[in-house]
């Protein structure tokens, strides 16, 4: 199953410790089920401290 270049960087259990975000949310994101939305991803971005360029864009992990 393909999921969100996000999610091949950082495991859900991760995120999930990080954000806040539930567990079955950030599967639902990871999995296209619920759409990536601008909260969703300025969240990550600060909880992160990354800009949203590392995280989002699909280049952005292959490059890595």
């Amino acid at each position: 199953m393909e999921q969100h270049p996000v999610f091949m960087k950082y495991t859900r259990d991760w995120l999930h410790q990080m954000t806040g975000f539930s567990k079955g949310y950030l599967s639902r994101v990871a999995t296209g089920k619920c759409p990536l939305s601008r909260s969703f991803i300025e969240r990550v971005c600060f909880k992160l401290n990354t800009p949203e360029e590392e995280l989002f864009l699909p280049d952005a992990v292959e490059a890595q």
